[in-house]
């Protein structure tokens, strides 16, 4: 698959930043440069300090606009989430190869943990809602779980507390006999145990990755992960791979 080279642009406006629970925010910026599903930017908002801009996978892409949803995890995403409307960010992107979407038919599952649902709603809005089903596990509070809703798909929630759906974890209540297609983005552990699952049941699962990354583009092999095919790059090669071919224990 051959992907564009990104864009580098300083001074996009944010359009809006919305606070939906404790740590957890809604960025949108004014940006032709677009995205496909599970693809993600480095974004920056400060001159000096961290060092390095902070990957974050599209959320939502329009004609002028794209989203991201992220979880404040650290000094980077702290001065993120200060962002006000009319403020500016530095985007590179989109960066990283996503999902295979011409291979999702049938009966779909998209199963989540935590702030892994960001990708998944970009995914969705390419997918029929008739054979979706959003299986999402999060700690206490749900978010970002109504768009889903908006869209017709069939949303299953788990949480840890049991305040909202299920009590415990989205993989208790995910049976992948009944799906063609399963893609999963959420806690490496969590993962692991979706990939599991699948292979047991042979449904063919995408997985989306996260690590920790210095450039974005590469070159530095900060975000390496080990796969049946040797060592992957998470941004450049990924970080959306077959499941089947991660080395989840490695």
């Amino acid at each position: 698959m051959t992907v564009p080279s990104p864009a580098h642009v300083e001074g996009v406006t944010v359009l809006s930043q919305e606070h939906l629970t404790d740590d957890v925010y809604r960025l949108t910026v004014a940006t032709t440069t677009g995205g496909t599903p599970g693809q993600f930017y480095m974004v920056r908002a400060w001159e000096r300090e961290p060092l390095l801009a902070r990957p974050i996978s599209v959320h939502s892409v329009d004609e002028d606009t794209v989203s991201f949803l992220y979880q404040v995890r650290g000094r980077g995403t702290e001065l993120l989430s200060h962002l006000q409307q009319g403020g500016t960010v530095a985007l590179t992107g989109p960066l990283g190869h996503g999902f295979h979407t011409e291979e999702l038919r049938g009966r779909i599952a998209i199963v989540t943990g935590g702030i892994g649902i960001a990708p998944m709603f970009c995914l969705a809005r390419t997918l029929p809602p008739g054979d979706v089903t959003v299986i999402a596990g999060f700690k206490s509070t749900p978010y970002a779980v109504a768009q889903f809703t908006d869209l017709g798909m069939d949303v299953r929630i788990a949480t840890e507390d049991g305040c909202d759906g299920t009590r415990g974890f989205c993989t208790e209540i995910f049976d992948p006999h009944i799906y063609d297609m399963v893609v999963t983005c959420g806690p490496m552990p969590m993962m692991a145990r979706v990939a599991h699952l699948c292979a047991e049941a042979g449904a063919p699962c995408q997985a989306s990755l996260e690590a920790h990354m210095a450039c974005g583009v590469g070159a530095c092999l900060v975000c390496s992960c080990a796969t049946v095919l040797g060592n992957k790059r998470v941004c450049a090669d990924g970080p959306v791979f077959d499941a089947a071919e991660v080395i989840w224990h490695a």
